[in-house]
């Protein structure tokens, strides 16, 4: 199987914010599916504190790297800060749109909102990536902390970015997503 170079976009949750750069989320999920036979190369392209509106000004970038594919990974810090759920939909299917125009297939991973996010704003927060992915026809993972929940050993203390041994639960979980994701692309 030729190589495949897949671009992880996102925010902190992908950059491994407060981890050494091989604990990171791509850099765990890279071992993993090496591991189990994928000729895969994954270039970390997660930035801390990134909304979805600033993912949209580097996507050029991203692209212009020439990923064969691509995961996108934002939603964390617009749902923090209660950003408008529109916007956020607006920014990924622009986002999606962009690679689906370059060739670049996609994978759309979902965040879900913290116990803390008021309700009504949670409900509808989560509706975007489901809607993301039927209109665009994309795979879809969709709540990239599955697994870890919001279990303080997975954490680092500050209680929102995973430690370690939590993303290599998220790893552990999202894994068959990403498997079938690739083979879809390489025709395995």
């Amino acid at each position: 199987m030729a190589k495949i170079t897949l671009a992880a976009f996102g925010d902190s949750l992908t950059e491994g914010y407060g981890l050494p750069a091989y604990s990171s989320l791509p850099a765990q999920l890279e071992r993993r599916l090496l591991e189990e036979g994928f000729h895969v190369e994954i270039t970390n392209f997660g930035l801390s504190g990134d909304t979805s509106a600033d993912g949209l000004f580097r996507l050029a970038d991203v692209i212009e790297s020439g990923p064969d594919a691509a995961y996108i990974e934002f939603g964390a810090n617009d749902c923090f800060q209660i950003m408008d759920p529109d916007q956020t939909r607006t920014n990924l299917s622009r986002m999606v749109e962009a690679f689906q125009e370059a060739g670049i297939p996609v994978l759309l991973l979902g965040f879900k909102p913290m116990n803390f996010t008021p309700q009504s704003y949670s409900s509808e927060f989560k509706r975007i990536f489901t809607d993301i992915a039927d209109k665009f026809s994309i795979p879809l993972y969709p709540s990239l902390t599955e697994g870890i929940g919001e279990e303080p050993e997975y954490y680092q203390p500050d209680g929102v970015h995973p430690s370690s041994e939590g993303v290599a639960v998220m790893v552990d979980k999202m894994f068959p997503a990403f498997k079938s994701f690739l083979e879809s692309i390489s025709g395995k």
